[in-house]
Protein backbone atom coordinates (compact mmCIF):
# COMPACT_ATOMS: atom_id res chain seq x y z
CA UNK A 1 0.00 0.00 0.00
CA UNK A 2 1.40 3.09 -0.97
CA UNK A 3 0.60 6.41 0.49
CA UNK A 4 1.43 9.74 -0.50
CA UNK A 5 1.43 13.34 0.98
CA UNK A 6 1.05 16.59 -0.84
CA UNK A 7 0.20 20.35 -0.65
CA UNK A 8 -1.92 22.78 -2.49
CA UNK A 9 -2.20 25.99 -1.66
CA UNK A 10 -6.08 26.35 -2.14
CA UNK A 11 -8.20 23.26 -3.06
CA UNK A 12 -10.72 24.58 -5.68
CA UNK A 13 -12.46 23.13 -8.38
CA UNK A 14 -12.20 23.51 -12.32
CA UNK A 15 -14.53 26.63 -11.87
CA UNK A 16 -11.83 28.44 -10.39
CA UNK A 17 -9.46 30.41 -12.85
CA UNK A 18 -6.38 29.44 -10.89
CA UNK A 19 -3.47 27.50 -11.67
CA UNK A 20 -4.67 25.84 -8.35
CA UNK A 21 -7.49 24.35 -9.99
CA UNK A 22 -5.04 22.89 -12.62
CA UNK A 23 -2.80 21.80 -9.51
CA UNK A 24 -5.87 19.90 -8.22
CA UNK A 25 -6.95 18.11 -11.61
CA UNK A 26 -3.50 17.01 -11.49
CA UNK A 27 -4.03 15.20 -8.25
CA UNK A 28 -7.37 13.88 -8.80
CA UNK A 29 -5.37 11.55 -11.87
CA UNK A 30 -2.45 11.56 -9.59
CA UNK A 31 -4.95 9.69 -6.53
CA UNK A 32 -5.40 6.93 -9.38
CA UNK A 33 -2.17 6.04 -9.12
CA UNK A 34 -1.51 5.30 -5.23
CA UNK A 35 -3.52 4.01 -2.30
CA UNK A 36 -4.07 7.17 -0.39
CA UNK A 37 -3.28 10.42 -1.10
CA UNK A 38 -3.26 13.18 1.34
CA UNK A 39 -3.57 17.01 -0.14
CA UNK A 40 -2.51 19.05 2.67
CA UNK A 41 -3.93 23.16 2.40
CA UNK A 42 -5.30 25.54 4.84
CA UNK A 43 -7.92 26.84 2.52
CA UNK A 44 -10.73 25.16 1.16
CA UNK A 45 -12.62 27.13 -1.48
CA UNK A 46 -16.17 24.72 -2.21
CA UNK A 47 -16.19 24.58 -6.07
CA UNK A 48 -17.38 21.11 -7.74
CA UNK A 49 -14.88 18.84 -5.62
CA UNK A 50 -15.82 15.07 -6.66
CA UNK A 51 -13.07 13.63 -4.44
CA UNK A 52 -12.55 9.94 -4.71
CA UNK A 53 -12.56 7.49 -1.79
CA UNK A 54 -8.85 7.30 -1.51
CA UNK A 55 -8.04 11.13 -1.52
CA UNK A 56 -7.99 13.30 1.73
CA UNK A 57 -8.42 16.79 2.20
CA UNK A 58 -6.12 17.87 4.90
CA UNK A 59 -6.98 21.31 6.04
CA UNK A 60 -4.52 22.93 8.63
CA UNK A 61 -5.39 26.17 11.07
CA UNK A 62 -4.47 29.19 9.58
CA UNK A 63 -3.47 32.67 11.42
CA UNK A 64 -4.02 34.92 9.44
CA UNK A 65 -2.61 37.94 10.67
CA UNK A 66 -0.28 39.87 8.65
CA UNK A 67 3.42 39.61 9.13
CA UNK A 68 3.12 36.46 10.68
CA UNK A 69 0.73 34.19 8.09
CA UNK A 70 3.69 32.96 6.03
CA UNK A 71 6.00 32.00 9.15
CA UNK A 72 2.93 30.06 10.76
CA UNK A 73 2.13 28.54 7.80
CA UNK A 74 5.77 26.98 7.47
CA UNK A 75 5.66 25.38 10.74
CA UNK A 76 1.81 23.97 10.29
CA UNK A 77 3.25 22.99 6.87
CA UNK A 78 6.69 21.83 7.99
CA UNK A 79 5.59 19.55 10.81
CA UNK A 80 2.42 18.23 9.54
CA UNK A 81 4.79 15.20 7.47
CA UNK A 82 6.63 14.84 10.74
CA UNK A 83 3.79 14.14 12.47
CA UNK A 84 2.28 11.99 10.49
CA UNK A 85 5.31 10.20 8.97
CA UNK A 86 4.39 6.44 10.06
CA UNK A 87 1.54 6.91 7.69
CA UNK A 88 3.38 8.59 4.60
CA UNK A 89 5.73 6.81 2.17
CA UNK A 90 6.13 9.62 -0.15
CA UNK A 91 6.22 13.90 -0.18
CA UNK A 92 5.44 14.72 -3.62
CA UNK A 93 5.87 18.44 -3.85
CA UNK A 94 4.72 20.08 -6.58
CA UNK A 95 4.82 23.66 -5.99
CA UNK A 96 7.47 25.25 -4.32
CA UNK A 97 6.46 27.85 -1.62
CA UNK A 98 8.55 28.24 1.54
CA UNK A 99 5.90 26.07 3.21
CA UNK A 100 5.80 23.39 1.00
CA UNK A 101 9.83 23.61 0.80
CA UNK A 102 9.95 23.22 4.14
CA UNK A 103 7.93 19.83 4.36
CA UNK A 104 10.85 18.09 2.67
CA UNK A 105 13.41 20.00 5.04
CA UNK A 106 11.54 19.05 7.95
CA UNK A 107 10.65 15.47 6.75
CA UNK A 108 13.80 14.33 6.47
CA UNK A 109 15.40 16.51 9.18
CA UNK A 110 13.29 14.76 12.01
CA UNK A 111 11.23 11.46 10.08
CA UNK A 112 13.67 10.68 7.02
CA UNK A 113 10.37 10.76 4.79
CA UNK A 114 11.71 10.26 0.96
CA UNK A 115 10.15 12.89 -1.33
CA UNK A 116 10.18 14.41 -4.39
CA UNK A 117 10.31 17.58 -5.65
CA UNK A 118 8.80 19.15 -9.13
CA UNK A 119 10.65 22.23 -10.15
CA UNK A 120 7.94 23.59 -13.12
CA UNK A 121 10.32 26.47 -13.85
CA UNK A 122 13.65 28.04 -14.06
CA UNK A 123 13.01 31.38 -12.27
CA UNK A 124 12.71 30.07 -8.78
CA UNK A 125 11.67 33.47 -6.64
CA UNK A 126 13.30 35.69 -8.93
CA UNK A 127 15.19 36.30 -11.54
CA UNK A 128 18.84 34.06 -11.30
CA UNK A 129 20.36 37.84 -11.51
CA UNK A 130 18.05 39.27 -8.83
CA UNK A 131 18.91 38.95 -5.00
CA UNK A 132 16.86 40.69 -2.75
CA UNK A 133 16.54 40.00 0.49
CA UNK A 134 13.45 38.11 0.82
CA UNK A 135 14.46 35.88 -2.34
CA UNK A 136 17.65 35.19 -0.46
CA UNK A 137 15.63 34.11 2.48
CA UNK A 138 13.44 31.81 -0.17
CA UNK A 139 16.04 30.32 -2.11
CA UNK A 140 17.88 29.61 1.23
CA UNK A 141 14.53 27.40 1.46
CA UNK A 142 14.83 25.78 -1.63
CA UNK A 143 18.39 24.76 -1.30
CA UNK A 144 17.68 22.99 1.91
CA UNK A 145 15.10 21.23 0.11
CA UNK A 146 16.74 20.42 -2.87
CA UNK A 147 19.39 18.57 -0.79
CA UNK A 148 16.78 16.55 1.92
CA UNK A 149 14.68 15.33 -1.42
CA UNK A 150 15.48 12.10 -2.95
CA UNK A 151 14.23 13.16 -6.70
CA UNK A 152 14.09 16.14 -8.18
CA UNK A 153 12.17 16.14 -11.07
CA UNK A 154 12.56 18.59 -14.39
CA UNK A 155 10.50 19.11 -17.67
CA UNK A 156 13.82 19.40 -19.69
CA UNK A 157 16.91 18.96 -19.59
CA UNK A 158 17.08 22.45 -20.78
CA UNK A 159 16.53 23.54 -17.63
CA UNK A 160 19.17 22.58 -15.71
CA UNK A 161 21.59 25.24 -16.36
CA UNK A 162 19.08 27.82 -14.99
CA UNK A 163 18.62 25.85 -12.13
CA UNK A 164 22.44 25.21 -11.19
CA UNK A 165 22.38 28.90 -10.91
CA UNK A 166 20.51 28.74 -7.73
CA UNK A 167 22.29 25.30 -6.15
CA UNK A 168 25.70 25.23 -8.00
CA UNK A 169 26.23 22.19 -5.55
CA UNK A 170 23.31 20.41 -6.22
CA UNK A 171 23.62 16.54 -6.99
CA UNK A 172 22.48 16.35 -10.26
CA UNK A 173 22.40 12.16 -10.18
CA UNK A 174 19.22 12.82 -8.03
CA UNK A 175 17.53 14.33 -11.28
CA UNK A 176 15.02 12.84 -13.46
CA UNK A 177 13.53 14.45 -16.35
CA UNK A 178 9.99 13.49 -16.92
CA UNK A 179 7.70 16.22 -19.54
CA UNK A 180 4.67 17.83 -18.23
CA UNK A 181 1.35 16.46 -19.05
CA UNK A 182 -2.06 17.41 -19.98
CA UNK A 183 -5.49 15.71 -19.14
CA UNK A 184 -5.99 14.94 -23.21
CA UNK A 185 -9.72 13.74 -22.44
CA UNK A 186 -10.22 16.88 -21.51
CA UNK A 187 -8.38 18.83 -24.03
CA UNK A 188 -9.34 17.31 -26.93
CA UNK A 189 -10.18 19.02 -30.37
CA UNK A 190 -14.27 17.68 -30.10
CA UNK A 191 -16.21 19.24 -27.70
CA UNK A 192 -17.84 22.06 -27.13
CA UNK A 193 -16.48 25.71 -28.25
CA UNK A 194 -16.53 29.01 -26.63
CA UNK A 195 -19.61 31.31 -27.49
CA UNK A 196 -17.44 34.54 -26.04
CA UNK A 197 -14.21 34.05 -28.22
CA UNK A 198 -16.63 33.12 -31.40
CA UNK A 199 -18.31 36.24 -30.98
CA UNK A 200 -15.29 38.23 -30.81
CA UNK A 201 -14.11 36.92 -33.54
CA UNK A 202 -16.52 38.00 -36.36
CA UNK A 203 -15.31 35.69 -38.83
CA UNK A 204 -11.73 36.60 -38.75
CA UNK A 205 -8.69 34.40 -37.45
CA UNK A 206 -7.47 34.52 -33.88
CA UNK A 207 -4.47 34.38 -32.22
CA UNK A 208 -4.83 32.98 -29.00
CA UNK A 209 -2.68 33.52 -25.32
CA UNK A 210 -3.43 31.75 -22.21
CA UNK A 211 -1.37 32.39 -18.96
CA UNK A 212 -0.49 34.27 -16.52
CA UNK A 213 -0.65 38.04 -18.27
CA UNK A 214 3.26 39.88 -16.88
CA UNK A 215 6.38 40.89 -18.35
CA UNK A 216 7.59 37.32 -17.77
CA UNK A 217 5.15 35.95 -20.12
CA UNK A 218 5.87 38.44 -22.66
CA UNK A 219 2.75 39.65 -23.38
CA UNK A 220 3.60 43.14 -24.37
CA UNK A 221 6.08 41.39 -26.68
CA UNK A 222 3.19 39.88 -28.24
CA UNK A 223 0.64 42.63 -28.76
CA UNK A 224 3.91 44.62 -30.42
CA UNK A 225 4.53 41.55 -32.66
CA UNK A 226 0.27 41.50 -33.46
CA UNK A 227 1.19 45.08 -34.66
CA UNK A 228 3.21 44.34 -36.59
CA UNK A 229 0.98 41.02 -38.19
CA UNK A 230 -2.32 43.13 -38.02
CA UNK A 231 -0.57 46.03 -40.57
CA UNK A 232 -0.41 43.10 -42.65
CA UNK A 233 -3.60 41.20 -42.56
CA UNK A 234 -6.87 42.91 -41.06
CA UNK A 235 -8.42 39.70 -40.93
CA UNK A 236 -7.06 38.80 -37.71
CA UNK A 237 -7.49 39.23 -33.66
CA UNK A 238 -5.48 38.70 -30.65
CA UNK A 239 -7.51 37.26 -27.31
CA UNK A 240 -5.60 37.30 -24.32
CA UNK A 241 -6.82 35.17 -21.21
CA UNK A 242 -5.32 34.88 -17.91
CA UNK A 243 -4.93 37.36 -14.81
CA UNK A 244 -2.37 39.96 -13.86
CA UNK A 245 -1.43 42.84 -12.17
CA UNK A 246 -3.79 45.48 -12.53
CA UNK A 247 -1.27 47.96 -13.10
CA UNK A 248 0.44 46.29 -15.71
CA UNK A 249 -2.87 44.95 -17.62
CA UNK A 250 -3.89 48.86 -17.44
CA UNK A 251 -0.54 49.95 -18.96
CA UNK A 252 -0.96 47.15 -22.07
CA UNK A 253 -4.60 48.12 -22.30
CA UNK A 254 -4.11 51.91 -22.76
CA UNK A 255 -1.08 51.11 -25.05
CA UNK A 256 -3.75 48.94 -27.20
CA UNK A 257 -6.22 51.97 -26.86
CA UNK A 258 -3.54 54.52 -28.64
CA UNK A 259 -2.52 51.93 -30.92
CA UNK A 260 -5.98 52.10 -32.65
CA UNK A 261 -6.03 48.25 -32.15
CA UNK A 262 -8.68 47.98 -28.87
CA UNK A 263 -11.65 46.52 -31.70
CA UNK A 264 -8.78 43.59 -32.55
CA UNK A 265 -7.28 43.27 -29.21
CA UNK A 266 -9.44 41.32 -26.65
CA UNK A 267 -8.22 41.11 -22.75
CA UNK A 268 -10.84 38.02 -21.39
CA UNK A 269 -9.23 38.65 -17.87
CA UNK A 270 -9.32 35.21 -15.87
CA UNK A 271 -11.11 32.48 -17.43
CA UNK A 272 -12.75 29.32 -15.36
CA UNK A 273 -10.36 26.02 -15.78
CA UNK A 274 -13.05 24.40 -17.17
CA UNK A 275 -13.59 27.07 -20.35
CA UNK A 276 -10.32 27.01 -21.22
CA UNK A 277 -10.61 24.10 -23.23
CA UNK A 278 -13.17 25.81 -25.19
CA UNK A 279 -11.26 28.84 -25.61
CA UNK A 280 -8.36 26.49 -27.35
CA UNK A 281 -10.96 24.66 -29.60
CA UNK A 282 -12.44 28.48 -31.10
CA UNK A 283 -8.76 29.94 -31.76
CA UNK A 284 -6.65 29.75 -34.68
CA UNK A 285 -2.98 29.71 -33.38
CA UNK A 286 -1.39 29.50 -30.02
CA UNK A 287 1.08 32.39 -29.27
CA UNK A 288 3.36 31.66 -26.29
CA UNK A 289 6.08 35.20 -25.92
CA UNK A 290 7.73 34.29 -22.77
CA UNK A 291 10.79 35.67 -22.14
CA UNK A 292 12.48 33.00 -19.45
CA UNK A 293 12.18 31.07 -16.80
CA UNK A 294 9.72 28.06 -18.25
CA UNK A 295 9.98 24.50 -18.00
CA UNK A 296 7.21 23.40 -20.57
CA UNK A 297 3.63 25.67 -20.58
CA UNK A 298 1.15 23.69 -19.80
CA UNK A 299 -0.82 25.96 -22.00
CA UNK A 300 1.10 25.05 -25.24
CA UNK A 301 0.64 21.10 -24.72
CA UNK A 302 -2.93 22.30 -23.73
CA UNK A 303 -3.90 23.82 -26.74
CA UNK A 304 -2.05 21.76 -29.20
CA UNK A 305 -3.85 18.42 -27.63
CA UNK A 306 -7.07 20.59 -28.97
CA UNK A 307 -4.98 20.91 -32.19
CA UNK A 308 -3.89 24.41 -32.43
CA UNK A 309 -0.98 25.07 -33.89
CA UNK A 310 1.86 27.03 -31.77
CA UNK A 311 3.97 30.17 -31.87
CA UNK A 312 6.43 29.97 -29.18
CA UNK A 313 10.00 31.78 -27.79
CA UNK A 314 13.01 29.31 -27.72
CA UNK A 315 12.81 29.57 -24.28
CA UNK A 316 13.82 26.46 -22.00
CA UNK A 317 12.02 23.14 -22.73
CA UNK A 318 10.01 24.32 -25.13
CA UNK A 319 11.59 23.58 -28.22
CA UNK A 320 11.41 19.91 -26.67
CA UNK A 321 7.26 20.67 -27.45
CA UNK A 322 7.02 22.99 -30.04
CA UNK A 323 9.01 21.66 -33.04
CA UNK A 324 9.70 24.36 -36.23
CA UNK A 325 7.48 23.47 -38.92
CA UNK A 326 5.53 20.23 -37.24
CA UNK A 327 3.85 21.77 -35.02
Amino acid sequence: MVSVMTFIGRVEGLDAPTLHAQYFEEYLLLSRHVDHLKVVTDTVVSRRLDIPPNMEIVKLPAIRIPKIYGATKILFYGFKPVLEGDNIDVLYVRTFSPPELSAIWFGRLFSDIPSVLVLPGTWLFGHPSSAKGKERFYRWFLRRALDSCEKVVLYSRHMLPEVLLYHPKLEVSKIVYIHNGVNIVRFSPDGEKSKRLIELKRGRKCILYVGRVNEKKGVEDLIKAFRIVSTRNSDCVLAIAGAGDAGYVGRLVEDVKESGLDDRVFFLGPVPNSEIPMLYRSADVLAYASRGGEGIPRALLEGMACGLPAVATKVAGIPEAVIDGFN
